[in-house]
């Protein structure tokens, strides 16, 4: 009998965070109706080793080489039989039960097509997620609001800090690092577009949605991210970002 929900995880080299996050989703979660993929992109670590030893109840999937972010999740889009699916980073949290009242939301407004939690540091503090859809003077601004006034004031804006989320409240985007989406909806859209291998997969996926109904960010559940901002520090990591935008506003325009 197909499950309700099904979820997927793509990983690489994550053998250090995987346990962390598979305990701390089984001990708050109901995985009674859950289907649950992880797809290794060729992981060099013990990011195998670890699923099969401690995590034989999570579908692996291995691919022989990294195919990226986007590409990797769209390997189970035509296995699903769910209503709903869920991406979920390697690096999130669970702390409470954020899947039932997510699933519960989406069960009372069909309208509604993706939703997001609260997404938190490991300090507690928010990240600011539900962002506007990206422009070019928002990016520059997040890679200069540490040393310029007019970047963190256009940064802010982009971010939406400046606005109190009380209440569910329709957003551009919904992050790739925690959502979930009607699996018919995803199957609609072909999943990901792969020209995406990391970054903007996510407003893509986000912006093409919209066509099918609303997005949603839901304040009442929260998960915990370790955020890196990889493309601060990672020269790879900001050359793949780079390569990401352009795609994305040769996609959508430069305007």
């Amino acid at each position: 009998m197909p499950k309700k929900a099904s979820a997927s995880i793509v990983a690489f080299n994550n053998a250090a965070q995987l346990p962390e996050l598979l305990d701390s989703l089984k001990l708050s979660s109901d995985l009674g109706d859950l289907e649950l993929f992880v797809i290794d992109n060729a992981s060099s670590d013990a990011t195998v080793t670890v699923l099969d030893k401690r995590f034989s109840w999570a579908n692996l999937l291995r691919n022989k080489q990294n195919m990226g972010f986007g590409a990797a999740h769209n390997k189970v889009v035509p296995f699903l039989q769910s209503r709903y699916h869920v991406f979920i980073n390697p690096d999130i949290i669970f702390t409470e039960d954020v899947l039932t009242p997510l699933f519960a939301y989406l069960d009372d407004h069909p309208q509604v097509v993706m939703v997001t939690p609260r997404i938190l540091n490991t300090d507690g503090s928010e990240q600011k997620l539900p962002k506007l859809q990206p422009r070019l003077k928002y990016l520059l601004a997040r890679r200069f609001e540490k040393r310029f006034e007019w970047a963190k004031r256009l940064s802010r804006v982009y971010v939406r800090a400046n606005e109190d989320f009380l209440v569910p409240t329709e957003i551009d985007t919904c992050t790739g690092s925690f959502c979930v989406i009607r699996t018919e909806v995803l199957k609609a859209l072909g999943g990901f577009d792969e020209r995406f291998f990391l970054y903007f997969e996510d407003n893509d996926l986000s912006r093409r949605a919209h066509a099918y109904g609303s997005l949603i960010f839901y304040p009442q559940a929260a998960v915990i991210h370790r955020y890196q901002r990889l493309a601060m520090h990672n020269r790879r990591a900001l050359l793949l970002q780079i390569c990401s935008m352009v795609h994305y506003f040769n996609k959508y325009g430069w305007a």
